[in-house]
């Protein structure tokens, strides 16, 4: 079989506080037994997937890729996908095989965490196309990059939060008893700013701000229904903005973010655009898909139905 019907398997052992690596052997028999033709590569670093998928897709022809790991793998897959400019985004397939601690990604599309039915899904080969988000925000070293949102992304205490979280996890502290760890150390420790957000060049909001989310998806911080509304298709991007707020007030509200009722909040808005951007009189945290990648401003453009995902 040529490659471009093979799939590559990019495999991220660490994904789920090491379960991938566990559990991989085991993962792989069920890809043979359902058919599933497929070539193995590990990650080895932070953002490796990137590379792996890129040169899968460019250098050895495949054009059918599994992220096998979380939401990270999930996103740096995506990007490999997405950043190649040799072939069409669309001409490439991404499956997922969730092994991650958060899992958010996989919620909006409703596929199931249990690997053999991940897998009967992969088999089955049900095709969509979402949009992507092009998040472009001020790197580590000071200068401008650029990333694509595939899931949701954020400024203000949701990327504090993630940036707390990716700490923990460099030190081997994961799951989702560190991201309550974080979340309840953060709302103590942050301190909201000025903060304007322009929707399709309109200013929509502006003042004491806590939090701003964008995205292409609904869920994140394992389980967090920001974006209720949101539609993977429909050519907009959601934004919910959240103004600043005492410890007691979140501790009373924090429930909406699960029950999909956070609009129903006072002082939590809702907005929809093409073009998001954010600007801080304080430089404040941003991140994507749940990596903490740089700072404000932060601004998003969508393009339209760029990634082609198999699905339920």
């Amino acid at each position: 079989m040529s490659k471009n019907k093979r799939w590559l398997a990019i495999v991220n052992l660490l994904s789920g506080s090491g379960r991938c690596g566990r559990d991989w052997e085991h993962i792989a028999r069920m890809l043979y037994a359902k058919g599933i033709d497929f070539d193995t590569v590990f990650t080895g670093y932070r953002y490796h997937a990137i590379e792996l998928a890129r040169r899968g897709i460019v250098e050895d022809g495949y054009r059918n890729l599994i992220a096998i790991g979380g939401d990270g793998t999930v996103h740096e897959v995506a990007n490999g996908i997405l950043m190649q400019q040799e072939v069409p985004s669309t001409e490439v397939r991404m499956g997922v095989i969730p092994v991650g601690t958060g899992n958010d990604w996989i919620r909006t599309f409703g596929i199931p965490k249990d690997y053999e039915a991940a897998i009967d899904i992969l088999a089955e080969g049900k095709e969509f196309v979402q949009d992507v988000a092009r998040a472009t925000f001020v790197g580590r070293n000071g200068e401008p990059e650029s990333r694509y949102c595939v899931n949701v992304s954020g400024a203000g205490l949701d990327a504090f939060v993630n940036l707390k979280v990716c700490q923990m996890k460099d030190k081997g502290k994961n799951g989702k008893m560190s991201y309550m760890m974080g979340l309840a150390k953060s709302v103590l420790e942050y301190r909201s700013c000025r903060t304007a957000v322009r929707v399709d060049g309109e200013n929509e909001a502006k003042g004491l701000i806590m939090s701003v989310s964008v995205g292409i998806g609904q869920y994140n911080g394992s389980g967090m229904l920001q974006l209720p509304e949101s539609k993977a298709d429909d050519g907009l991007l959601d934004v919910t903005v959240i103004e600043t707020m005492s410890v007691p007030r979140i501790l009373t509200v924090v429930g909406r973010l699960f029950d999909g009722k956070i609009y129903s909040v006072k002082r939590v808005h809702n907005y929809k655009g093409r073009t998001i951007e954010i600007a801080s009189d304080e430089v404040k945290e941003v991140e994507v898909d749940g990596e903490a990648l740089g700072t404000t401003p932060v601004s998003y453009t969508i393009e339209d139905r760029r990634l082609k995902i198999i699905v339920p």
